[in-house]
C-alpha cells in the first residue's frame, strides 16, 4: 500500500513537471473564453486518510462562470477516473475567488491566480483535499 501511495505521489508530481504552460486564462472574465486544458491533482490533508487522484479538465470562463468538464487518471482507484463529469462554477474578477463543482463528487473553494492556476481546498468522498490545477496538458514536451 506504501509502494501505492509513494507512486501516485509521483504520477502527481509527474504531471506538473511535465506541463506545457497555454497562455494565460484572463481572471478579467470578459466575454466568452475558449476552453482551456488544465491538469490536475488533489491530495489528502491529513496525513494518510486517502491517497493523491489526479485529472484533467476543459473549462471556459464566461463572465465570472466557469463551465467544463473533467476526468480522472488516477493509479489507484478513483470514482471520477475514464469518465467525463461536468465542472461548474464560478470565478470573482475582483480577487480571484473560485467557487468550483466536479461532477457533483468534488466541491473546491479557492483562487484563480492571473496565469489560470487554480488552487484550494476540496472536499472529495467525504474527506479535505489540497487542489490544484494548472493550465497545460499532461505530456507535453516530452
Amino acid at each position: 500500500m506504501t509502494f501505492l501511495k509513494y507512486f501516485a505521489s509521483g504520477a502527481a508530481a509527474a504531471i506538473f513537471a511535465t506541463a506545457s504552460i497555454t497562455p494565460a486564462l484572463a481572471v478579467t472574465n470578459a466575454g466568452i473564453q475558449a476552453a482551456t486544458p488544465y491538469v490536475a491533482a488533489f491530495s489528502p490533508v491529513f496525513g494518510i486518510s486517502g491517497y493523491p487522484h489526479t485529472g484533467v479538465m476543459q473549462i471556459a470562463v464566461n463572465d465570472g462562470t466557469i463551465s467544463g468538464t473533467y476526468s480522472g487518471t488516477s493509479v489507484g482507484p478513483d470514482f471520477l477516473n475514464d469518465r467525463f463529469v461536468p465542472v461548474s462554477g464560478s470565478v470573482s474578477p475582483n480577487d480571484g475567488y473560485v467557487q468550483l463543482h466536479i461532477g457533483g463528487a468534488l466541491s473546491l473553494r479557492g483562487t484563480m491566480a492571473n496565469d489560470g492556476t487554480i488552487s484550494g481546498t476540496a472536499t472529495y468522498r467525504g474527506r479535505l483535499y489540497e487542489f490544484l490545477a494548472r493550465p497545460g496538458t499532461a505530456g507535453s514536451g516530452i
